[in-house]
């Protein structure tokens, strides 16, 4: 498996797969720009040339400087072999080599999947009651590098 930086022509192929992935209508989340003006810190992970999974992020401007994971992808077939670990590693030396200190991510509360993955790559979860706004709490997971 291959993982390489994100380009402007992978988003026509992770728009295409999500809703397969995901099983539902997904594309909306995968917002073009993550490819056109943060591709510098997305990720591809790819075999045999095909798309297995991706990561969007980016490094904040805040204080401390957050490296923020926006949207993760796994192909079905590809999950539970690393492909996770291997994204979030790649950007985590991304990260570090931008002067990140922290890094982020969110996720629906009931998520549980994401809780135990977050929490086994050293990430601190806390549900914050109105992170989207009113009544609608989301996962926070922070992580100090």
């Amino acid at each position: 498996m291959e993982i390489r930086g994100i380009t402007k022509d992978d988003f026509d192929t992770v728009v295409s797969v999500l809703d397969r992935w995901w099983g539902g209508p997904s594309g909306q989340r995968a917002d073009p720009i993550f490819f056109y003006e943060f591709g510098a810190t997305g990720l591809v992970a790819e075999e045999d040339d095909e798309v297995v999974g991706f990561l969007l992020g980016f490094v904040a401007p805040t204080e401390p400087r957050t490296g923020y994971i926006h949207l993760v992808g796994i192909d079905p077939d590809w999950r539970r072999r690393g492909v996770g670990n291997q994204l979030y590693a790649r950007f985590t030396a991304q990260c570090r080599a931008y002067g990140v200190t922290q890094l982020k991510a969110i996720a629906a509360v009931g998520n549980d999947g994401s809780v135990r993955f977050h929490e086994a790559l050293g990430f601190t979860a806390t549900e914050h009651a109105a992170y989207a706004g009113p009544r609608r709490p989301r996962m926070v997971f922070v992580k100090t590098l």
